[in-house]
């Protein structure tokens, strides 16, 4: 063993620790000793290989010990030593992965016996480790190839016994499928090359050879990939089948084969092209000449391939194509243009060709051209067909200022005109914005190039510009120039065309007479383009406002706002507005492509949805209030429904909700309140009626009463005007109970049940606080429904017997004590009275239901006050036989 192998030796006799640390250490090893579970635990950081430890250490056994190491140290070994046979003791150590168990008897040996269970459990700890990390390393190199490792049995199915690396997104399948036998292999190869496969790996094999072969496959979502398969047969002991078995290596080759087409298929273009095509390097060296180009020019390929383009081209014609070239690698937008040249054939004829010419880049750098050549000998046409191709190049531009220089390039490149300017209009005057002007054009002292009709502003007013804009006549100057109008410019030819209400385009050229008539149409034709260019450009931008004024509009609305697309009668979301996704709790990335309606439409509402979307299906407007899903719950709204780019087969629009909960609350309890009033004078009229009645008829005897019956007559009247007050000031309090909680506060329980008791003519009853709890409520409002609870308490002893007001009562039954204390989430009041039977436990809830002598409004009041703090008002039994009322947080309606 190397020196290097420490070993933890945990045992409480000293003796046999000693004597068997010495023969571990003749053995090479470095042993750390210990003499119970605590120390040993604490010496396992010490770089520990192996563990060696008695059954029976002191408060602690062998295998308690054991599971410690392994919680910390999962790998370490661990050979267990025992005093005494125990062949339990053993397989419950054995089973659970202890490395070896050996008694310590006095048998010969045994100190080599335990040298070598430790050398066999390091052993085989390493072989573990390393076997390990060679699946690691593997795995980690099957999952980072780009293809599939696999194994598989040489059977027609071709079952896998391993497959990793990038199934799934070869196949569309997982690796399981394939394993678990859900899917063979044969099954994803196209049918036409599984005809052939099989031979072809069969005959490889037979040879004693490595196979490679091509194939396509279907994968899951039915799309055909190409693959490349390389593999050979795996001699495997105990099979008499030397092909039995199979591995190799599966990449994708559907890019490669689809590049090897479009090559082919390009090689094939070209040869059947019926213009002559060539292709050039950066030096200007023909690589490749088709057909067509040999016949057209009497060449054989082998005589230009190689040559430079001087061998067909005049020193001219190469200038301008190396101007074509270098203008073209200087425009980001730009990769081919078409232009006039003249080529030399083979007999010496000189043929005038349009070279339509492309650039060969990749990833930003030149390797050449491609040019397709065309005859002219209708030159006029040619030029026209041009100028079309040109055409769609200036109406797919929505910017002015790049439609102008597209339009004096055009002039240029197309129409050969040497020089051109675009003036575009802004307020009084004609803005210079692009102009193209050959070199030779140049200021005679300074040596800059000279614009067209001059540089920066012209005057629409007295100008020949401002008169061709302002009456949309061409102006054409042909060797005379009766306006002036080229006379500070190198120009004796040129013509000034309108762009309608957009400016004017220039032409011009050194030569007088350079201009025929076809040309002065052929630009008349471009400027007809530019000005249908400019024109598009301009109702897109107004458009692209008008949308982008929208979409401020959709983010910036305060409303909820959803805009869909109906699909087979569903909504289909598109986008949805911030206040809808605060709303909602939706945002667009989530719910788009989805149906609103799953998202939004609480459960019942479903045949209203089915009508809404009818209509806009229809293209017609809705305006509806609807429940709808928030985030805080179900909510009402009015839904504005909006449709736009309604057709026979879509249908777009808005559904814009505007949040009316808060109205509607506001509604009912405008509801409740003008019942409340109708109430009011109900009690007012029913209730005072009887004292003003009593004080009435005994004012009537006081008249004509002398003496103590005068005085007894007076008392009554007096009891009458009481008793007229107190309901006068129970009913006010009524009024004024619709008055919202608007200033809840953390209250404290006991302080306010104790307040309202002092309000309270109480009688003999007590009050019970149980603890000191607080509830977040408006002060006030609070003790008005304690003052109420506690009064009903005391007059009623809970409502013994309810009746209507009027009726008359007999109250034998009173309440002794009342009780307030703590809820989840509310509080109660009790008392220990007779109680309200649990059939009249809404009933007592209504306004003017009394107990005879009362208004019959107490709890009425405390039901609206708890509607105001939404609290859940309930009435059940006490402990005590009475009622109790518990109030907790959460609810809108007091009656449960």
């Amino acid at each position: 063993m190397a020196p290097e192998i420490r070993v933890l030796q945990v045992d409480d006799d000293d003796v046999f620790r000693e004597r068997s640390a010495a023969a571990l250490e003749d053995a090479g090893l470095d042993v750390v000793a210990a003499t119970d579970a605590t120390a040993g635990l604490e010496r396992l950081d010490a770089g520990i290989d192996c563990v060696v430890t008695e059954y029976d250490l002191p408060g602690h056994d062998g295998l308690g010990f054991f599971h410690a190491v392994r919680d910390r140290h999962p790998d370490l070994p661990v050979v267990l030593l025992t005093g005494r046979g125990d062949e339990a003791v053993a397989s419950e150590a054995i089973g659970a992965g202890v490395a070896d168990y050996l008694r310590k008897g006095a048998v010969e040996g045994r100190f080599e016996a335990l040298v070598d269970s430790i050398d066999g459990a390091i052993a085989e700890r390493r072989e573990a480790a390393g076997m390990g990390e060679s699946e690691r390393m593997l795995s980690t190199l099957v999952s980072n190839l780009p293809g599939i490792a696999y194994r598989c049995r040489n059977a027609e199915p071709w079952p896998m016994e391993y497959l990793g690396g990038n199934v799934e997104e070869i196949t569309g399948y997982a690796a399981s499928d394939f394993l678990e036998g859900d899917i063979q292999w044969a099954e994803l190869i196209d049918r036409p090359d599984n005809e052939t496969l099989w031979a072809d790996v069969q005959a490889a094999l037979d040879a004693g050879d490595p196979f490679e072969v091509t194939y396509r496959i279907v994968d899951a979502s039915g799309e055909r990939r190409w693959l490349r398969e390389q593999g050979r047969r795996v001699e495997r002991s105990g099979s008499d089948d030397d092909r039995a078995t199979i591995e190799g290596f599966i990449s994708e080759v559907t890019a490669e084969r689809q590049r090897e087409r479009a090559i082919a298929e390009y090689d094939r273009l070209v040869d059947a092209v019926g213009d002559p095509v060539y292709t050039t390097d950066p030096e200007g060296r023909f690589t490749t000449v088709n057909a067509r180009m040999e016949e057209r020019l009497g060449y054989d390929a082998d005589e230009l391939v190689g040559e430079h383009v001087s061998t067909v081209l005049e020193p001219e014609d190469i200038d301008r194509g190396a101007d074509v070239v270098r203008r073209l690698l200087d425009d980001d937008e730009r990769s081919s243009t078409t232009y006039d040249i003249a080529i030399r054939a083979a007999d010496g004829e000189r043929l005038e060709l349009e070279n339509h010419t492309v650039l060969l880049t990749v990833d930003g750098e030149f390797y050449g051209t491609v040019g397709v050549l065309r005859d002219t000998t209708n030159r006029p046409t040619a030029r026209l067909r041009r100028l079309h191709d040109a055409t769609r190049e200036l109406i797919a531009e929505t910017d002015p200022t790049r439609i102008a220089e597209l339009t004096t390039r055009a002039a240029r490149d197309v129409l050969d005109i040497p020089a051109s300017s675009v003036r575009l209009v802004e307020g009084d005057t004609l803005e210079l914005v692009a102009d193209v002007t050959d070199t030779e054009f140049t200021d005679a002292d300074g040596g800059e190039r000279v614009c067209l009709s001059g540089q920066g502003s012209r005057s629409i007013d007295g100008t020949v510009p401002g008169r061709v804009f302002d009456g949309s006549e061409r102006y054409v100057v042909s060797g005379e120039d009766p306006e002036g109008w080229l006379a500070d410019a190198p120009f004796d030819s040129g013509a000034c065309l309108p762009l309608g209400d957009h400016g004017v385009f220039a032409v011009g050229a050194r030569e007088s007479d350079a201009f025929e008539e076809t040309d002065i149409q052929l630009a008349t034709v471009l400027a007809a383009n530019a000005e249908a260019a400019l024109d598009r450009a301009r109702k897109g931008a107004e458009l692209r406002r008008e949308r982008d004024d929208f979409a401020a509009l959709f983010e910036n609305i305060p409303d909820p706002t959803a805009e869909v697309v109906m699909r087979d009668t569903e909504p289909i979301v598109k986008r949805v507005n911030p206040a809808f996704e605060t709303t909602f709790g939706h945002r667009t990335a989530d719910i788009a492509g989805e149906n609103l309606d799953d998202y939004v439409v609480p459960d019942g509402a479903e045949a209203d949805v089915e009508a809404h979307n009818r209509r806009l299906q229809r293209g017609l407007s809705l305006h509806d209030e609807v429940r709808r899903v928030t985030v805080d719950g179900i909510r009402d709204f009015i839904i504005h429904i909006v449709p736009h780019d309604v057709d026979e087969e879509t249908a777009r629009g808005y559904a814009i909700y505007t949040d009316i909960t808060d109205r509607k609350r506001r509604e009912r309890e405008l509801e409740r309140q003008n019942e409340r009033l109708d109430e009011f004078a109900s009690v007012v009229s029913h209730d005072l009626r009887n004292p003003l009645g009593v004080a009435r008829g005994h004012l009537e005897l006081a008249r004509a009463a002398e003496g103590e019956e005068r005085t007894a007559h007076f008392d009554s009247i007096e009891d009458a005007h009481e008793r007229m007050g107190d309901l006068i000031q129970r009913l006010l309090a009524f009024a004024r109970q619709g008055e919202p909680a608007t200033t809840p506060a953390e209250v404290s329980l006991d302080s306010a049940a104790r307040d309202a008791w002092e309000t309270v003519e109480t009688g003999s009853l007590s009050l019970v606080v149980d603890g000191n709890t607080e509830v977040t409520a408006d002060p006030d409002r609070l003790r008005q429904l304690l003052e109420n609870l506690f009064r009903n308490s005391v007059e009623h002893g809970s409502t013994d017997r309810r009746v209507h007001a009027g009726d008359a009562a007999e109250h034998t039954d009173t309440a002794t004590e009342i009780a307030v204390g703590p809820l989840d989430e509310g509080f109660y009041v009790a008392d220990d009275g007779p109680g309200i039977p649990e059939t009249e436990r809404k009933a007592v809830l209504d306004s003017g239901y009394s107990g005879g002598d009362g208004t019959g409004f107490g709890l009425s009041i405390v039901e609206t006050i708890a509607d105001a703090h939404e609290w859940d008002l309930d009435i059940v039994d006490s402990e005590g036989g009475g009622a109790r009322f518990d109030f907790r947080a959460g609810g809108e309606s007091g009656r449960q």
